[in-house]
């Protein structure tokens, strides 16, 4: 008992900080994204840490199997530095004996990956997709930052907002500006423009107007000198699309209730992946133990980076998997398209881990 609690103690700090460091990292690139289209008007900044809650269960679920598999190469890999496993060879304390120690940690490990995977992340990313969709759905100017200009639009038309100062709670604007240019064959170059000393958002019938106030609108193209200008009092400008209600959510939002339901490859897919990120924990856990046996000499380090690259393409070919499987047309799919092969994989490679060397000599001897 004093060996499990010195091995988890250890295990456990370290898997700690790791983890920290990993959700730092990628939380903070993910943030980066999310705030440069935040600063675009493509998503409200309010809505931005919403998004960054319920997406990380998603990343804590990819870093958590990784974080335990490096602390307990770090773990073990340091007491082989310090011969504190020679001592407990000594003893008659084993492979097996670090097996069991490190049993808690990886159950735990499984169990919350368990209920991220199948339970909290799927809602995560079916609440991302309604917040998304509602970012879809507002207007420009209810997106607007205010001081700058906001394009929107693509292809045949482009339509941009620009408001000096903005009260989002009231909708109130001032000093608007508003620009459709249209790029088609039969419009092409013309450009209305409308300036407004006030505005305010509203909405009729679940579509978004701007009601301007004391202001003028120019229409023409430009270089040439027949623009027309018209003053106006009131101008309501439809800047919305009707509101509709959120899409159903992608496959990664989806329950695992309703994966079972589904049956299509997709859903299968995804399924299977769920699964495969808690089988992946004592997979690895396992070829940590034989992969953190060093020399002093050589330094506890110096197995890690091909124990990371190993996690990595274990990984990369349960990704790999996943995707041929979704890919698969209609509701067929090849017997041999299933994520349990590569596991089979990883449980032979442990194997060898820990008794190729046996089997070598062995064969050698005979």
């Amino acid at each position: 008992m004093i060996l499990h609690r010195y091995i988890n103690r250890q295990i456990f700090m370290t898997t700690v900080m790791v983890t920290f460091i990993l959700v730092m990292v990628l939380v903070s690139g993910r943030f980066i994204k999310y705030l440069a289209e935040a600063a675009a008007g493509q998503i409200a900044a309010d809505a931005l840490f919403m998004v960054m809650a319920f997406r990380l269960p998603e990343f804590l679920q990819m870093i958590l199997p990784l974080s335990l598999y490096i602390a307990i190469l770090l773990v073990l890999g340091r007491m082989h530095m310090d011969n504190e496993m020679v001592v407990l060879r000594a003893g008659g304390q084993g492979d097996g004996r670090v097996v069991r120690s490190i049993i808690i940690p990886v159950l735990v490990a499984m169990g919350v990956i368990a209920l991220f995977s199948l339970y909290v992340t799927p809602n995560g990313d079916a609440e991302v997709n309604r917040i998304f969709e509602e970012q879809k759905d507002r207007s420009a100017l209810e997106l607007l930052t205010p001081g700058r200009f906001h394009v929107k639009g693509d292809g045949d038309a482009q339509r941009a907002t620009y408001a000096e100062s903005l009260n989002r709670e009231e909708g109130f604007l001032e000093n608007v500006f508003v620009a459709d240019a249209s790029f088609d064959d039969q419009e092409a170059g013309r450009l209305l423009t409308v300036w407004a000393r006030s505005g305010r958002l509203e909405q009729q019938d679940g579509i978004s107007y701007l009601l301007l106030e004391d202001g003028y609108q120019y229409q023409g193209k430009p270089g040439e000198a027949d623009y027309r200008e018209v003053a106006f009092e009131q101008a309501r400008v439809r800047i919305g699309e009707e509101r509709s209600s959120s899409r159903p959510p992608k496959v990664r939002g989806r329950t695992t209730a309703e994966l079972l339901d589904e049956g299509t490859n997709q859903a299968w897919a995804e399924l299977q992946w769920r699964l495969s990120l808690v089988l992946t924990v004592p997979i690895m856990c396992l070829a940590a133990i034989p992969l953190a046996r060093v020399n002093p000499r050589q330094g506890r380090f110096l197995r890690m980076i091909p124990a990371v690259l190993g996690y990595m393409l274990y990984v990369g070919m349960l990704l790999t998997m996943r995707s041929w499987i979704a890919d698969v047309p209609g509701s067929d799919r090849p017997w041999f398209y299933s994520m349990l092969w590569i596991h089979l994989i990883a449980l032979m490679a442990v194997f060898m881990l820990y008794f190729g060397g046996r089997l070598l000599s062995r064969r050698a001897r005979a």
